[in-house]
């Protein structure tokens, strides 16, 4: 049965963010998962957020669970979703912790805090390229970012290449390597490097861009490509170990386009405290 609390978030500053509005979260729904294998139980609360905007550019995530206890006298840790932790794009957030005893009868309290993103070009949260396809085989984040790397590489231009002349081919993979679009030590050799753009299927694709990422601490949230008119042209992405990433296009990439990077800076971020208490298990 779906059971409905409403839980008012006691906010917090959290190092140099700035004060935000109060957010209310109405928990609309608890779900618990019991298996033979204890590890793997679990209960999920899905929470609907009031009190700030929430979209494609305004979302929310649980950055962590500090304190989670059962009226067993159990202490909970959080354990990531299925899909993991991503921002929500919607006014729906779901917390998933370990399951107490069949004795709880109630979760007493979870404390964590929760991250709100906001970008903007002015607080470093959004990175707009204009016309990116001028940018082949370069970094479109080297200009703001130090410890993120975004390139947009030419993986149909070095198929194409390398049907027509192998030794320009092995020419122009050498000249990439030594530009620093693969970082030091990934590719220590020209057919390393080679296995690397051909190691998977998919990856440049005629509708879709390739990337190569650096993003040790996770900083990218989202990447969006717009057509001329300004509509979104993503038709979906896959990810091919750490560094690789193909998003896939509704049409062929045009000159004309735009890419939008979103990526946590200290201004578009706003971190909150928060407090729930008393929601009955099912």
């Amino acid at each position: 049965m779906t059971k409905k609390v409403l839980i008012c978030i006691a906010l917090g500053l959290c190092s140099k963010l700035i004060l935000a509005q109060d957010i209310n979260l109405f928990v609309n729904d608890i779900k618990e998962e019991r298996h033979l294998d204890s590890d793997k139980s679990f209960v999920e609360l899905t929470a609907l957020i009031k009190g700030v905007k929430v979209d494609e550019f305004n979302q929310v995530k649980i950055k962590s669970i500090t304190s989670a206890s059962a009226d067993d006298g159990s202490t909970l840790q959080k354990k990531e979703s299925f899909f993991g932790d991503d921002y929500s794009n919607n006014n729906e957030l779901k917390i998933k912790l370990e399951a107490p005893t069949r004795k709880a009868i109630n979760l007493i309290n979870i404390e964590g805090v929760l991250k709100y993103f906001s970008p903007t070009e002015a607080n470093g949260g959004k990175v707009i390229v204009k016309n990116p396809l001028n940018y082949y085989n370069k970094n479109l984040l080297s200009k703001k970012y130090k410890d993120v790397k975004v390139t947009l590489v030419d993986k149909a231009a070095l198929d194409k290449l390398k049907e027509k002349d192998e030794k320009e081919y092995q020419k122009k993979l050498k000249e990439l390597k030594e530009s620093g679009v693969i970082a030091e030590g990934m590719a220590e050799t020209v057919d390393a490097f080679k296995q690397f753009f051909e190691g998977f299927g998919g990856f440049g694709e005629k509708n879709a861009l390739s990337f190569y990422v650096e993003d040790p601490k996770e900083k990218i949230v989202d990447i969006f490509i717009y057509n001329e008119e300004g509509k979104k042209m993503n038709y979906g992405s896959s990810r091919y170990g750490a560094h690789k990433l193909s998003i896939s296009l509704k049409e062929e990439a045009q000159p004309n386009w735009t890419i939008e990077i979103l990526i946590e800076s200290e201004q578009a971020l706003k971190e909150h405290t928060f407090k729930i208490t008393s929601v009955l298990l099912p």
